[in-house]
């Protein structure tokens, strides 16, 4: 995990995944990570959830091609 990852603003759930709006409509770091995990794998792309860029999965490591930030 990098130190942006855990810097990095919440935001409405309608802005960072599809999912269902958890406790309020905002979602935990762990809930954010994991929407973006199965996004990642279920799609091969999806956001990141450190910048909003696209995020890649390649081997295995999810890639941001906006920050560099990796899920692994």
């Amino acid at each position: 995990m990098t130190a942006g990852l855990l810097e990095a603003p919440s935001r409405p759930v309608a802005e960072a995944s599809s999912a269902a709006p958890p406790r309020g409509g905002r979602m935990s770091l762990d809930e954010r990570l994991q929407g973006a995990w199965r996004l990642l794998h279920a799609e091969g792309a999806g956001e990141c959830p450190v910048c909003g860029g696209e995020m890649r999965l390649q081997a295995g490591v999810g890639e941001c091609g906006g920050c560099g930030a990796m899920m692994r």
